[in-house]
């Protein structure tokens, strides 16, 4: 009996050393946290409602944890008016996401996954994101939750920038077709308009204002969804200015005289009037091509040499030294890079739905056609080719057909920013 006695004694000290250790062990094992993954769901950056970090005791016998949990235990987005709503995080890392449209689960998958989803109705939605990160040399194993909820209340929308233009201006038209599968269309006299998709649902229209259309009342027509939506549209007149200009008559003969002017123009510019990249090249104000002096404004009336006919002056003189270079007002397409009779070495920029710069007059080209290029890069350099008095840049802004004033480009106040309410 003694024996035995002794036995459980030894036994249970035995065991109250190995708990000893144990929670000595515990208490001395430091829990690792980490950062939490960036995560932005429907433009809205997300921080996790609750953070779990384990820790490994004994070689994993034990685990300690660390749970942090955030005061709001859900991230409420309020009511969402598209429906393409992208979950944006590092696709390598281990996730699970997870919705609900009420009380039925309609997504679950990896966020790689989640991008070929397609909401198909409205309704009150909560989502899910589980991000397990495990042990490293940092860090402690990790798990990450968040939590969403938004109401998803999807109409089709059709919104114009402005019922105003002065002459020179350009319009926006903004289009949500919400379910809709059909595009939307638009018609103006104003002159040759497409949409351009910004995201699977949302649609932009640039409408030209040219500098000499006509004052008075235009409509702006979009059809979507079998219903027409109608905007006019008062033009009212710009301030312009006069300018005499003596040009030599060598130079007159050598370009605006030339027989094989009109041809080349016709072949290698006008015919750019009428195309159209439906595609969006930019997403920043446009800037100023070269730094100088303006020595001929956008839109004035010019009178060369004894000719009591004045020609419009389509674009802006900017009187640059030869050899600055010239760079590009935005990003857009290369679509002509060549010398033309009229306007000597030429570079023409498609930014997306018709929308172009022209630089005229330049000593060389260093880009080609077809060329993807970026805002600021440069594509040449300043010089007096072509019908020119002198070293300086013509720069031109254009939809179609119509010239426009590029001064509200540069400043950002030009209607061609607006792009509706994205993410409300």
């Amino acid at each position: 009996m003694k024996k035995r006695n002794v036995r459980i004694w030894i036994l249970v000290l035995v065991l109250l050393l190995c708990a000893g250790a144990a929670a000595y062990a515990y208490a001395a094992t430091a829990v690792r946290t980490s950062e939490p993954p960036a995560v932005t769901f429907a433009g809205h950056t997300a921080a996790p409602v609750r953070s779990s970090f384990a820790e490994p005791v004994l070689g994993g016998l034990l685990q300690k944890r660390l749970v942090e949990e955030a005061e709001d235990l859900q991230i409420d987005l309020g009511t969402l008016s598209i429906r393409s709503l992208p979950l944006e995080t590092d696709l390598q890392l281990p996730a699970l996401w997870t919705l609900w449209n009420g009380e039925s689960q309609v997504f679950q998958g990896t966020p790689l996954e989640y991008q070929a989803f397609s909401y198909t109705e409205n309704g009150s939605y909560r989502a899910t994101l589980e991000i397990d990160l495990p042990e490293s040399t940092e860090a402690s194993a990790a798990d990450f939750f968040y939590e969403f909820v938004f109401e998803l209340d999807v109409q089709p929308k059709v919104l114009f920038s402005s019922d105003r233009a002065l002459q020179g201006d350009l319009l926006s038209v903004y289009v949500n077709r919400g379910f809709e599968t059909t595009p939307p269309a638009i018609e103006t006299d104003l002159g040759a308009v497409v949409f351009l998709p910004l995201s699977p649902d949302e649609y932009i229209a640039y409408v030209p204002v040219n500098y000499a259309q006509e004052l008075g009342k235009w409509d702006i027509k979009v059809q979507l969804s079998g219903q027409a939506y109608t905007q006019p549209v008062i033009v009212t007149s710009r301030t312009y200015g006069k300018q005499h200009m003596i040009i030599s008559q060598s130079t007159t003969d050598a370009t605006m005289n030339n027989p094989e002017g009109p041809a080349n123009w016709a072949n290698r510019i006008k015919v750019l009037w009428e195309t159209f990249d439906e595609e969006k090249y930019w997403t920043e104000t446009f800037l100023e091509p070269c730094e100088g002096p303006i020595s001929t404004e956008f839109g004035l009336y010019r009178y060369t040499n004894d000719n009591p006919v004045p020609a419009r002056h389509s674009g802006i003189d900017i009187a640059a030294p030869a050899g600055m270079p010239v760079l590009a007002s935005n990003s857009g397409k290369v679509v002509r890079a060549e010398s033309i009779i009229y306007t000597g070495n030429t570079v023409v920029i498609e930014h997306g739905g018709g929308l172009k710069t022209y630089y005229y007059h330049m000593d060389s080209l260093n880009v080609e056609e077809g060329q993807q290029i970026e805002r600021g890069r440069e594509i040449g350099k300043v010089g007096s080719t072509g019908y020119s008095t002198g070293t300086h840049l013509h720069f031109e802004v254009k939809l179609g057909r119509s010239s426009l004033s590029p001064w509200e480009l540069f400043d950002g106040s030009s209607e061609v920013y607006f792009t509706g309410d994205y993410f409300n």
